[in-house]
């Protein structure tokens, strides 16, 4: 499937198509330095030249003119090509829809979905979509449009919608997209509950949907390979003769065998042993230049720790800035790669999945949400993994009744959602959702909100009317036994002491990674009294016994903000997990980011160790071992589904 960054290019290129032919009228309001700055700036774009393309469009865009608002969308594309999306969102507002023509309408709200699903908006990518009008698309841009609703689909749980939309996808692929498209079909029907699938199915209608229907249910009911399965797959193919499954049947998609991965994604056996060549993909410039090179100084202490060893491959590093991410990968593989590292942007992790068959798997330093593909691992330091396990030691600490402050934000809205979704899969009550201001400095009226302390003030208001000098201090709510707090050090330092002050200082808090940078901090932390949070082990030299501690990078962690201490961990992490991919999903590999292992989804999971603050000190406390049962398959599965919903929100903690 063509990726969806690829839908900027097409984009401009009907830009430049509808631009050539204003009417004599508009040329003349052009001036002719205009015309060629534009021309130098399509060429850039056109050499992928983005950065130096989307500073020229700004130059053009800031002069008024009939074309302003084209060349704002020129702009934005360019922006968005960089990965620079809130910028490319700043000009596409700027945009007046009433200046375009329909194409450049449709293309503006294109890409409007395309940023807001890369923030995991998908709510309001699907808003966007609705928009534009399909019949007045190009066939190239159809499968854009296409290919967008379908991902936006899944990820706002309309799996069926999602579904069908990728049945009329199978009309313009050939080859090797069209049984990706059809293996993504299976793998969205994975997703839909049992008691669904099931009463999706006794409305049988014998249609291609209900084709498919037959046979996610075979693949959920029988192990492939087996009596069963063969006889049940036996059946389908009579009862479907024309179905498009029936190719990817003939593909071996459903073989077992020593070879048995599939013709589309040839799954390779990840081992250091085997492998001599390791690709690595990070950016070198942009927005997350930084980010990366903090990882990649963990990724290459690692390396060098093995520099010794019997076997010791080859590292590549490729500037995923430089070019196209499918061009990269396809040059990685062609120069012998055996293993990509990366990338780390979510964006280009989807491109990379949507557009080509991984042959070489790839290790992606980020998570995507809905996104799962043969040979397509996912590595993150992702808010799901914090959350669970606050949710669930919380809630093995016998708390039930909860309340969640978080800043009304769309990241603090995500992490509410993610806190919700798994108290409730763990049988736990969320009482009350609060946001504040971020950018506040005093959080009292958030905290009393929360606490009832305002109703509370009111009633002996009202009640100090009626009946003369009463002496009464407002309460606080009595009906919760522990709070989740979204929030970063300095602004939990603001809010903690507020739960004290309103009577709630008995109340365990519990807190997110970013509560704590790793360096410690007593005068100002003392300020957190009683809070509890999970994160990394390797920000606490009790818990991390590797060689690669903090004291022993010490010079290189450094030179990098504190709050880049768990990128360090993870390269170390993204290097050295390497030899176990093919064992996490039944042996856990104890890392600097956490205890590491395999979902069914080839997502990286991670077990870490929490801690509290005491008097301005962070001491570990007793981490609950194993999960609720029933709680494992949350952040897979059914944490992942009910939460699209109602997610507004950016990109996770580590979302590059």
């Amino acid at each position: 499937m063509k990726r969806y960054i690829d839908l900027s290019l097409f984009l401009c290129m009907l830009l430049m198509v509808s631009c050539t032919s204003q009417t004599r009228g508009d040329r003349l309001l052009t001036t002719e330095p205009q015309n060629s700055i534009a021309r130098q700036a399509d060429k850039l774009y056109s050499l992928g030249e983005y950065e130096q393309a989307a500073t020229l469009y700004q130059k053009l865009a800031e002069r008024p003119s009939v074309q302003q608002s084209v060349f704002r969308l020129r702009a934005a594309h360019a922006l968005f090509k960089i990965g620079f999306d809130e910028q490319s969102e700043m000009f596409a507002d700027l945009i007046k829809p009433a200046e375009l023509n329909l194409a450049q309408r449709n293309q503006l709200y294109l890409l409007y979905a395309q940023i807001y699903l890369n923030a995991g908006n998908a709510e309001l990518a699907v808003n966007r979509l609705q928009l534009i009008q399909p019949s007045a698309l190009t066939r190239d841009a159809q499968l854009e449009y296409r290919s967008a609703r379908a991902f936006a689909f899944t990820l706002t749980g309309q799996l069926e919608a999602s579904v069908r939309e990728r049945i009329i996808l199978d009309t313009y692929f050939l080859g090797i997209e069209k049984m990706q498209n059809n293996i993504s079909i299976l793998e969205v029907l994975g997703l839909l509950p049992p008691d669904v699938l099931e009463r999706q199915l006794s409305l049988q209608r014998y249609d291609i949907y209900s084709g498919w229907l037959e046979l996610a249910s075979i693949m959920r009911k029988f192990n492939k390979g087996s009596s069963g399965f063969n006889l049940a797959l036996d059946g389908w193919m009579k009862e479907y003769p024309q179905h498009p499954g029936q190719l990817l049947i003939a593909s071996g998609y459903f073989a077992v065998s020593d070879n048995s991965a599939t013709i589309v994604t040839e799954t390779a056996t990840v081992s250091l042993d085997d492998i001599n060549e390791i690709a690595v993909f990070l950016p070198e410039s942009g927005p997350y230049a930084t980010h990366a090179q903090a990882i990649k100084e963990g990724l290459m202490a690692a390396y060098n720790q093995h520099e010794h060893d019997a076997q010791h491959p080859n590292l590549q590093f490729y500037d995923t800035q430089s070019k196209d991410i499918v061009a990269l990968y396809q040059e990685a593989v062609a120069g012998g790669a055996q293993l990509i590292i990366g990338p780390l942007n979510k964006q280009l992790i989807r491109q990379l999945a949507q557009s080509v068959a991984l042959s070489v798997p790839v290790l992606a330093l980020n998570y995507v949400e809905g996104l799962s593909k043969a040979n397509l691992y996912q590595f993150a330091l992702s808010p799901l993994d914090e959350v669970r396990q606050a949710a669930n030691q919380a809630r093995s600490e016998g708390h039930k009744n909860a309340i969640i402050l978080a800043p009304n934000t769309t990241d603090g809205k995500r992490l509410t959602a993610y806190f919700e979704n798994a108290w409730r899969d763990l049988d736990g009550h969320v009482l009350a959702v609060q946001h504040f201001d971020s950018s506040a400095k005093d959080f009292s009226f958030p905290v009393k909100q929360l606490l009832n302390i305002n109703e509370s003030q009111y009633r002996i208001q009202m009640l100090s009317k009626i009946v003369a000098n009463i002496e009464s201090n407002p309460s606080r709510r009595q009906d919760v036994d522990v709070i989740f707090m979204v929030a970063p050090s300095k602004v939990a330092r603001l809010i903690n002491p507020q739960f004290y002050h309103n009577r709630a200082g008995s109340i365990p808090v519990y807190g997110l990674s970013r509560i704590y940078s790793g360096q410690a901090a007593p005068k100002q932390d003392i300020d957190l009294e009683g809070v509890r949070f999970c994160s990394i082990p390797w920000l606490f030299e009790q818990a991390y016994h590797g060689d690669l501690d903090m004291r022993t990078l010490q010079q290189t962690w450094q030179q990098f903000p504190d709050s880049f201490l768990s990128l360090i961990a993870f390269g170390i992490d993204a290097y050295n997990l390497v030899p176990y991919l093919n064992t996490l999903d039944s042996i856990d590999y104890q890392g600097a980011t956490g205890s590491l292992s395999l979902n069914a989804a080839n997502r990286i999971e991670r077990r870490l160790i929490c801690a509290k603050f005491k008097q301005g000190e962070v001491m570990l406390i007793d981490t609950v071992e194993n999960m609720s049962s029933g709680f494992e398959d949350v952040t897979s599965k059914t944490l992942l589904e009910k939460e699209f919903p109602t997610l507004n929100s950016e990109e996770e903690t580590s979302a590059y």
